[in-house]
């Protein structure tokens, strides 16, 4: 809805907005534990908080029964699937790119594995060369 109003906004003033998606494949899947918990540690997490994620992402695993035979693997990344932290988990990753300093002409917005930047100018050829 936010990038509906974004570039709404700037065609309606005769701008021309460039678009560039990035969906992120596997992304739950590839979630890094270390950056996760330094975003956590960055955010100012409370301790107790921080310590129940750390607990919750060390105790992973993966068990498959094969003829009464169990093989475990502990897992070390990934958001755990089916659980209700797993976007957030995933974008606290994402706060590094999103709080950089952006140009005024440019918007950034994440939502779960997809993020979208865009850049608004008079013309195609402005937007292409505007610096940080």
């Amino acid at each position: 809805m936010e990038a509906r109003k974004f570039i709404e906004h700037q065609l309606e003033k005769g701008r021309v907005v460039i678009i560039v998606s990035l969906d992120v494949r596997g992304a739950f899947d590839s979630a890094w534990w270390p950056a996760i918990l330094m975003g956590l540690r960055d955010a100012k997490c409370p301790r107790n908080l921080y310590n129940r994620t750390l607990y919750y992402l060390q105790k992973r695993k993966a068990v498959i029964n094969i003829n009464n035979f169990n093989i475990e693997k502990r897992i070390t990344k990934g958001c755990p699937q089916g659980s209700c932290c797993r976007p957030g988990l995933w974008n606290i990753q994402y706060n590094p790119i999103l709080s950089l300093r952006y140009t005024k002409h440019a918007k950034i917005i994440a939502f779960a594995d997809e993020l979208v930047f865009m850049v608004e100018a008079e013309s195609i050829g402005e937007a292409e060369n505007f610096q940080h």
